[in-house]
């Protein structure tokens, strides 16, 4: 495709510090290339969306780009809903799995080839009570996990302080059973992840049958409790065999009503978003969201 002339960057000035100046290389190769970019910085939760709805309305942005981790793309994405205007990435965070997802290099030459040539795909989408969402959602184990971390040792350790959290989690062992509805079939589970995505937590596979680019969800349960069965849950997330594990049920689903226990902590794309119940459906709104450029 033709070089894109204007890039609207929405970046989260909190996102980026272990990257060793990813985001500042890739905006000026973009204006090198002949580009004009604007950048606004977030100043809160929910602020990107606010920057993305605008920039899109305004008509003259070829591509909103959200700089960030998984959550902040999010949230960029939630404001382009409606509009015709690609969503692009610079992925600063933790686990960036929306591009492990996409297959791009976290490399500045590539991410600006990417923006400036990359073609617009549509994608699909979940649905969290209005809300969407891009790659996972999760309730019990993961979302204690999101929960509990302290965002200074997020800034400060990256994934080492996920890791910390995940073995602190552990020793206190799974909380009470959730309680689900699974297109209308009544469920139980020690832990439960809703995922649109093939790559869950940075590279590890959970679903390698799932296809951003297809519209549907993966429910993976995790039917045992007990320090034992999560430990072998997340050595079989390591090697990429979840769903070969008799302990677990892998479902395709629309529609996943998490009853409870009330007050469960749920994650999504890896950031925490609020407590039990909650519903989760497959999307019906799409985001055209721009790959990595074929080689020049």
């Amino acid at each position: 495709m033709s070089r894109r002339k204007s890039i609207h960057i929405v970046v989260n000035p909190a996102a980026g510090s272990r990257h060793g100046g990813l985001f500042e290389y890739v905006t000026a190769l973009l204006k090198k290339d002949g580009a004009a970019v604007t950048v606004e910085e977030t100043n809160g939760p929910g602020h990107a969306t606010v920057l993305a709805y605008r920039a899109a309305s305004s008509g003259a942005a070829d591509v909103v780009v959200a700089a960030g981790g998984d959550g902040t793309i999010n949230e960029v994405a939630r404001g382009l809903l409606g509009f015709g205007t690609p969503m692009g990435i610079i992925p600063l965070g933790t686990a960036n799995v929306l591009a492990i997802e996409i297959g791009l290099k976290i490399k500045a030459r590539a991410v600006a080839d990417m923006l400036l040539f990359g073609e617009a795909q549509l994608i699909g989408t979940g649905d969290i009570d209005g809300d969407l969402f891009l790659l996972m959602a999760g309730a019990g184990f993961d979302g204690r996990i999101v929960h509990g971390i302290d965002p200074r040792l997020k800034r400060r350790f990256g994934k080492g302080a996920f890791v910390w959290a995940g073995l602190c989690e552990w020793l206190r062992g799974p909380g009470a059973p959730l309680d689900l509805v699974v297109d209308g079939r009544r469920e139980k589970a020690a832990w439960a992840v809703v995922t649109n995505a093939r790559h869950y937590a940075g590279k590890f596979v959970l679903a390698p049958d799932a296809d951003i680019t297809w519209p549907g969800l993966d429910v993976f349960l995790f039917r045992k409790p007990g320090r034992l069965a999560f430990a072998g849950y997340l050595l079989a997330l390591g090697l990429g065999r979840v769903g070969a594990l008799k302990s677990v049920t892998v479902r395709r689903a629309r529609h996943i009503d998490f009853l409870g226990p009330e007050g469960t902590p749920l994650e999504v794309d890896g950031d925490e978003r609020g407590h039990l119940p909650r519903t989760v459906t497959q999307g019906t709104r799409f985001l055209r969201l721009v790959m990595p450029a074929a080689s020049r």
